[in-house]
């Protein structure tokens, strides 16, 4: 049987041995990496001065404990094949690439996505048309689309419409290509189109909608009885960031706590990473994007057919 003193002596020897271990595992992801990855598409960060990108480069950097690269890929679908192959290990996505990256290998998870000032999530694709048109009877109604039925700005909203369960066969014949969303709001307003697909930012528990296109066509001095939202999706949250599934555990939580801090902690390093939501990061998970995964469901299954 042990002594007390060499049973003490041989938890502290197991201790130590512990945390050797766990230290040695907390080192290797990084020595393991090299450097940490960051994806663009340009423009977006890419479009800053070199000295603003390396404190961006600098930040992450401090918090990872480990060089930092930027990797700026020329669009979007050259940043989802970076992902897919794993040549870059975090991305700034939009949902939509978030959700063909991960239709292409499973391989990325989502840690954060921005809010936007006025406290949004994300946005909801709204149906508008005039109080005089039936959703029963759509059958030769002109739907303005701010592009194509085929392009990706069009494909958006009237995939998040077949994602509802709604059928887009009675009106597929008459969308009108408006060449644009404002094109489109001007030709709703013109009586030239019967209905069209917007936009309002969202909470995910909003009671009405409002701002977004709405507040547009008050602007334009359409009232709002000359209109009525047929249809409303589900949330559509903005794009997040996303890293490799099979990161080190640590790093996500690093980068997590990082980036949820960030608007507060450091101000001036998050207007240079989001210049368009201003009101900082949440975390998320993989739940939050199936609503993408969905549209992209969609629009590979039946974009012939539209």
């Amino acid at each position: 049987m042990l002594s007390a003193n060499a049973f003490s002596r041989l938890l502290v020897l197991g201790s130590i041995a512990i945390l050797g271990l766990t230290n040695a595992a907390h080192a290797d992801w990084r020595k393991e990496m090299g450097q940490f990855r960051i994806g663009v598409a340009s423009p977006r960060v890419a479009e800053l001065p070199p000295a603003d990108v390396e404190k961006l480069k600098s930040a992450y950097s401090k918090a990872l404990d480990m060089p930092v690269d930027l990797v700026v890929l020329p669009d979007i679908p050259a940043l989802v094949d970076a992902q897919a192959t794993e040549r870059v290990d975090y991305a700034v996505d939009t949902a939509a690439a978030y959700a063909a990256a991960y239709a292409s290998c499973e391989c990325v998870e989502p840690l954060v996505a921005p809010v936007g000032t006025d406290g949004s999530l994300g946005i909801r694709s709204i149906l508008l048309l005039r109080p005089g048109i039936g959703d029963e009877d759509m059958k030769g109604v002109r739907i303005a689309l701010p592009a194509e039925a085929a392009k990706a700005a069009s494909l958006g909203p009237v995939s998040a419409y077949m994602v509802s369960g709604q059928n887009t066969d009675a009106v597929r014949e008459t969308f009108i290509n408006a060449g644009s969303l404002e094109n489109a709001e001007k030709l709703f307003v013109a009586g030239k189109a019967d209905g069209f697909f917007g936009w309002v930012p969202s909470s995910g528990d909003d009671k009405a909608p409002s701002g977004g296109t709405l507040a547009r066509l008050k602007k334009q001095g359409l009232k709002a009885g000359s209109y009525r939202i047929a249809w409303e999706s589900s949330l559509l949250r903005y794009g997040p960031h996303a890293v490799r599934s099979n990161l080190a555990p640590e790093a996500k939580l690093i980068l997590r706590r990082f980036l949820v801090s960030l608007s507060t902690q450091d101000p001036e390093v998050y207007d240079l990473l989001d210049r368009v939501h201003g009101g900082g990061f949440v975390a998320v998970g993989p739940h939050d994007y199936r609503m993408p995964q969905k549209m992209l469901s969609a629009i590979t299954g039946q974009k012939a057919e539209l």
